[in-house]
């Protein structure tokens, strides 16, 4: 098997030999995103030495939700908080608060690690925290390793900040989880798919727990102040460091793209047969490496019917071009009512196309989620120091501006926006603003674990929602915190699914 494997891969590269030095070009184009940072804007080079001697967390840590999940009630917190305790965890910590801390002047931090070997130094790359081509270097087959390690990160920040709250000391929990939130903005920025999905899906998380610590402290010894509340609800406005406007969409897979057609197809002509199926079972199979021998021999069939490199090439313009367009446009613009070219490409004509450049509609979504968290977790704050200094929720919403927010912010989800309107979340008080006949108000999660549950909520507590991704007003009766689409639910805000996720556990004895 192994003369095999390395018969194969000396045909690879044998194939793609005389184009690999100006492929090169194709790896500089992108890591040219990062030549113009300089030394002192990079998080990457504050926080990787810490990384390096992280310790992965215990198996009882397995996700970033279940260290999110987790309270000091619970049987895995002993050894989840001697784990964020150790040295190398605490130098962590430090470090991602020094990466991630707001610049006095210029540009904020960036991550500005190149990719490929030749873009980090040999610890690095014996350390896995950069990003592997393979051999010889193809965008298309890049592996994030560094990822990883920024996962175990959060999962510690996040049990950092249960022992913060547990300690008293709910708002330093809370701008711990922010710096979390401006490292997922950082990631954002990437170049590649897979790192913008990442930095996106982290900022929601991130707000999410901002909001579920909160909530903590509103169900618990409030000692969140009034200061407090009110500098996160200022940090994470729109002018604030997340700005949600300027993270760029990411190029690296459509150049990634470009790269392997010029590699497998003859120009004006049709797929180079000798390069074409070696050189995409190399990149279709970069992380499981036995697989490169049957991907071959499929790729050799693929060719067969595939496009020749004239089309290919228009057809992935268009694609990208379709990306470029809508990527600055608002959420209810015309275009964004349409498919996405990338959905109606033909995946055998077009076979390249559809193996180096994925489907990135979610990171749309997950943009307009973002949006969503930040607006929504401004305005939960606002009604928790309501709450704080009067003892009473708000009679209405607008009642927080301008004491909390100089004015509401908009419900990105809702439609009139269209129309030049600024209709802010909706919001109301169970019992008191239900009818003379409610005794409570119940809530149904559809829960992105798969659980679906009931929470009851009575007059002790507010609800905060967004119209959600089915553009309706629905009372908060079923909620799913998604932007695909999903008729007759909203997407919650107050209290946090993960708030109540955890009630839920708690109230059917199952919180361990």
């Amino acid at each position: 098997m192994q003369t095999r494997f390395a018969c194969l891969a000396l045909t690879l590269l044998v194939a793609v030999a005389t184009p690999v030095a100006w492929a090169q070009n194709f790896i500089s184009r992108v890591n040219d995103f990062y030549a113009d940072i300089p030394g002192n804007k990079r998080s990457d080079t504050i926080l990787i030495p810490a990384l390096m001697t992280l310790e992965a967390p215990p198996a009882s840590l397995r996700s970033v939700d279940r260290a999110a999940l987790l309270v000091p009630e619970m049987k895995d917190w002993k050894e989840a908080s001697e784990w964020a305790m150790k040295p190398p965890q605490r130098t962590a910590i430090e470090a991602l608060k020094k990466a991630t801390e707001q610049q006095t002047s210029g540009a904020p931090l960036a991550w500005g690690q190149g990719y490929g070997v030749a873009a980090v130094t040999p610890a690095l790359v014996k350390a896995r925290l950069y990003t592997e081509l393979g051999d010889p270097p193809l965008l298309a087959a890049a592996q994030f390793l560094y990822l990883g390690k920024l996962t175990d990160l959060v999962i510690l920040a996040n049990v950092e900040a249960t022992r913060l709250q547990a300690d008293g000391k709910a708002n330093d929990a809370i701008e711990l989880m922010e710096r979390v939130l401006v490292l997922g903005r950082q990631i954002a920025d990437r170049q590649f798919f897979k790192e913008s999905r990442w930095g996106l899906e982290t900022m929601v998380r991130s707000l999410e727990r901002i909001r579920d610590i909160a909530y903590l402290d509103f169900r618990g010894k409030r000692v969140l102040t009034r200061e407090q509340l009110m500098g996160v609800i200022k940090r994470l406005d729109d002018k604030g460091e997340v700005r949600v406007d300027r993270i760029l969409f990411p190029r690296g897979d459509l150049i990634a793209a470009e790269q392997a057609v010029e590699l497998v197809m003859v120009p004006r002509g049709g797929v180079n047969e000798r390069a074409f199926p070696t050189t995409m079972a190399a990149l279709t199979s970069s992380d499981q490496p036995l697989r490169l021998f049957s991907e071959a021999a499929a790729w050799k069939s693929a060719g067969a019917s595939h496009s020749d490199w004239a089309a290919t090439t228009e057809e992935l313009k268009k694609v990208s071009d379709d990306y470029a367009k809508r990527w600055p446009l608002e959420w209810f613009h015309t275009l964004n009512s349409l498919p996405f070219e990338r959905s109606k490409l033909d995946k055998a004509a077009f076979a390249v196309v559809d193996a180096t450049v994925p489907d990135m509609a979610i990171l749309f979504n997950l943009r307009q989620a973002v949006r969503t968290e930040i607006v929504g977790t401004r305005e939960a704050l606002a009604i928790v120091g309501f709450y704080y200094a009067r003892k009473a929720f708000p009679p209405k919403l607008s009642s927080i501006a301008p004491e909390w927010m100089e004015r509401l912010d908009i419900d990105p989800f809702n439609p009139t926006l269209r129309n030049g309107n600024r209709p802010p979340l909706e919001y109301f008080v169970p019992i008191r603003d239900q009818g003379p006949d409610a005794k409570f108000a119940e809530i149904n999660v559809v829960g992105d674990n798969g659980v679906n549950f009931a929470i009851r909520l009575k007059d002790d507590n507010a609800v905060i929602y967004s119209w959600g991704a089915d553009n309706a007003k629905g009372w908060a009766q079923n909620v799913q915190n998604t932007v695909e689409k999903a008729p007759d639910v909203d997407y919650l805000i107050w209290p946090s699914v993960l708030s109540l996720y955890r009630q839920h556990l708690s109230e059917i004895g199952e919180l361990k």
